[in-house]
């Protein structure tokens, strides 16, 4: 557009000059042409102005839709960290607590095998006199009870050892001294007949008499045993029939449990 007002410059210029024109009317048509040309120039500059508004418009929309994005990224980023970061808090919890629990499980079978180990170690050692019928091995009130009937250790109301029981408990003293890490209570139990405070005093006699013993005459290292009087309240059968009060005319041997192996004390 330029260049043609140029050219049109220079027609008027060459008509001029070959006198075809007057001096007034190319001043005129010249102030027309400069006209133009400013307006030209002004639409030209408001075209640009606005193409550069539009250029600008659609920077901020990109920068501010990008920033958008951005933000929507790492808040996601951030939401997932949190959920991973619970989620392995809480698998870490539940690991430990497997871990604690299978730790205490598995103390729990190593301290049964031990307490089987040692009840099976005594069974095994009374088994001969078991199957004999001397005695009677028996799981009672917790504890693995050796039993011996009274009457063949004692006559009745009495705490001294027949001499027909001494064989016996001769015998059990071999097996005892077989299991010098085992401890035992001896412990003596009467029927209901007689007086509470008798019954309670020959329970006792008759308990440390055993004791006596096999400490004495069966070399039973006497830091394993111990004696104890139950008189009536323990009964093995009804009192209310001789063969009951027969059963309960007893003594026993108790396997004291080892707390080392229960409880693993001095990490053994």
């Amino acid at each position: 557009m330029k260049k043609r007002w140029n050219l049109a410059a220079l027609a008027l210029g060459a008509l001029l000059a070959v006198g075809c024109v007057s001096q007034s009317k190319y001043d005129l048509d010249m102030a027309h042409l400069r006209d133009e040309q400013a307006a030209a120039a002004k639409q030209a500059a408001l075209a640009a102005e606005a193409q550069q508004k539009a250029c600008a418009d659609a920077k901020q929309a990109a920068d501010q839709a990008t920033k958008e994005s951005l933000q929507k990224v790492a808040d996601e980023r951030d939401s997932t960290k949190r959920a991973l970061d619970d989620c392995t808090n809480k698998g870490g919890d539940a690991a430990k607590k497997n871990a604690a629990c299978a730790l205490e499980r598995d103390e729990a079978r190593l301290k049964l095998q031990r307490v089987e180990s040692s009840v099976n170690k005594v069974r095994d050692a009374l088994k001969a006199m078991s199957d004999a019928g001397k005695l009677q091995v028996k799981v009672a009130r917790g504890f693995l009870v050796i039993a011996l009937q009274g009457d063949i250790l004692f006559d009745s109301g009495k705490a001294k050892l027949k001499d027909e029981a001494k064989p016996i408990l001769g015998e059990l003293a071999n097996v005892l001294k077989s299991l010098p890490d085992r401890l035992f209570q001896v412990a003596g139990h009467t029927d209901n007949a007689g007086a509470e405070d008798l019954n309670w005093r020959l329970s006792m006699d008759r308990a440390l008499t055993v004791v006596q013993f096999l400490i004495k005459d069966g070399g039973v290292d006497g830091k394993n045993l111990s004696a104890g009087g139950y008189a009536m309240y323990q009964p093995a059968g009804d009192n209310g029939s001789d063969d009951g009060k027969r059963q309960n005319r007893r003594v026993e041997f108790l396997l004291i449990p080892n707390l080392s192996e229960l409880l693993n004390f001095g990490g053994k």
